[in-house]
C-alpha cells in the first residue's frame, strides 16, 4: 500500500500554470467579460452553496455561469485529481476502454492526460456519457488544444455519448476496462421509496456488470460529508458484487464511516499553495479563500489486495490532544477507525505502518482504537 495523494511533479504543475492559455485559446473571453469573472465565480458559488441538497445547478444555463464553471471550478477539479491520479495503479493497455459517467466537460479524461503522461501513447477509447451534450463538446476542445492535434489524429479515441448513468452502463454491458467519474455522485439522487443506499447498490451493480473481467472501477468525489458518504456506500455496493477496494482502503472489512455512532467521513486533504498562479489570484479577488484541497475516492477491481493489519490509511488533519506533546490523527484501519498518537508528521492519505498497544485503548470521545506509529 502506498501514499494516495502527492505533489504533483514539476512538470505536471508546469501544465497546470499553462492551462490558463488553454481555456483562453477556446473560450477567448472578451475583455469587460474577463474583467467581471471573480464576479461570475463568487455568484455560482452562491447559487451552489444555496441549492447544497436541493436541486442541480445548471452549470450551462448561462453563458456567465459556464465561464465561470470553466475558469474557476474546472481547474480546481484539476488540480485535485493531480494530487490523486499518478499514485493509482491504473494499468490500461492499448485496446482499452474507459467509460467516463456524468462526463461534463471531460475532467477525469483532462486530468488523465494532465496527470498520466504514459497513457498519452496508448490507443484507448474513452466513452464520454452526459445528459448534457454542450459540456462535453467544451470539454473535447479543451482537451484537443492540450493535446495539440484534433481528437481524431490522438491515439485516444473521444466518442461522446447523450445519455444517462444507467442506460450508459447497460449499453456497455461487459466491454469496459475502466469504469469512471469525477464529481458525479454527489449529484445522484435516490429515486421515490428508495434509499440511497439502495440507488448506490443498484449502480455498483451495473458498473460491474459493464466491465471486463479485469475492469476497474474509479470514482472520485469532493471531500464534502456527502461526497464521502457517497463514496463508502459505493464501496459497500461494489463489494457486494465482487469488486474490492484497491484504494484508499486497508482492508476489505465495514467502512468505519458508514457506522451509525461515526460522525465522519472518508476523506482527505492537501495544500493548495502550488495550484496555480492565475487560479490562485481568481479564487482571491472572488474572495474565495483557498488552503487545501479535499477529495473522496474509490478505486476498486476483482483482485484480492494483500492487506497488512497493521497498516492504517490517514484521514484528518493533526489533532491536539489534551497533555499530549505531538499532535494524533484519525486513520482508517482493519480494526475500525484509529486514532494514531504522536503523528503530527504524516499527511492526510500517507499509506501508515503502526502498531497496537498490547491491551486496546479506545479513545473516550471517538470511540476509535488507539495506536502509535510503529518503531523503525
Amino acid at each position: 500500500m502506498k501514499n494516495c495523494l502527492s505533489l504533483p511533479a514539476l512538470p505536471l504543475r508546469e501544465q497546470l500554470a499553462a492551462y490558463e492559455g488553454v481555456l483562453r485559446t477556446v473560450l477567448s473571453l472578451k475583455q469587460a467579460h474577463r474583467k467581471e469573472l471573480h464576479y461570475a465565480v463568487a455568484d455560482l458559488s452562491r447559487s451552489l452553496t444555496t441549492e447544497r441538497g436541493g436541486m442541480k445547478v445548471n452549470y450551462w444555463s448561462t453563458p456567465r455561469n459556464t465561464s465561470a464553471y470553466l475558469h474557476f471550478y474546472l481547474p480546481w477539479n484539476l488540480y485535485r485529481l493531480a494530487w490523486l491520479l499518478p499514485n493509482l495503479d491504473l494499468n490500461l493497455e492499448d485496446g482499452d476502454t474507459v467509460l467516463d459517467l456524468g462526463s461534463g466537460p471531460l475532467t477525469l479524461v483532462q486530468g488523465m492526460w494532465l496527470a498520466r503522461p504514459e497513457l498519452r501513447t496508448k490507443k484507448l477509447t474513452f466513452i464520454c456519457s452526459d445528459i448534457a451534450p454542450k459540456p462535453m463538446e467544451t470539454g473535447r476542445k479543451l482537451l484537443e488544444t492540450m493535446m495539440g492535434m484534433p481528437a481524431s489524429q490522438s491515439p485516444w479515441k473521444i466518442v461522446l455519448e447523450r445519455t444517462a448513468l444507467e442506460k450508459t452502463l447497460r449499453n456497455h454491458y461487459g466491454r469496459v476496462r475502466l469504469v469512471s467519474g469525477a464529481n458525479v455522485l454527489n449529484e445522484l439522487r435516490s429515486g421515490r421509496g428508495q434509499t440511497l443506499e439502495e440507488r448506490m447498490d443498484e449502480l455498483a451493480l451495473a458498473m460491474t456488470n459493464a466491465c471486463t473481467d479485469n475492469g476497474e472501477v474509479l470514482f472520485v468525489e469532493p471531500g464534502t460529508r456527502l461526497g464521502g458518504k457517497m463514496v463508502s456506500l459505493l464501496r459497500m455496493g461494489l463489494m457486494e458484487h465482487g469488486m474490492l477496494p484497491q484504494a484508499p482502503c486497508p482492508h476489505d472489512m465495514f467502512c468505519p464511516m458508514l457506522d451509525q455512532q461515526s460522525s465522519g467521513w472518508c476523506h482527505f486533504n492537501a495544500s493548495a499553495e502550488n495550484a496555480p498562479a492565475w487560479l490562485m489570484d481568481l479564487t482571491n479577488r472572488a474572495r474565495m479563500e483557498r488552503r487545501n484541497i479535499s477529495l473522496s475516492f474509490m478505486h476498486a477491481a476483482r483482485t484480492q489486495p494483500q492487506y497488512d493489519t497493521d497498516m492504517v490509511r490517514v484521514l484528518s488533519d493533526p489533532i491536539r490532544l489534551p497533555e499530549a506533546t505531538e499532535s494524533a490523527r484519525y486513520a482508517c484501519s482493519s480494526r475500525g477507525l484509529a486514532l494514531v498518537h504522536k503523528a503530527f508528521h504524516f499527511q492526510s492519505g500517507c499509506a501508515l505502518q503502526i502498531q497496537w498497544p498490547d491491551k486496546p485503548v479506545i479513545d473516550a470521545k471517538s470511540r476509535a482504537q488507539v495506536a502509535y506509529p510503529a518503531k523503525r
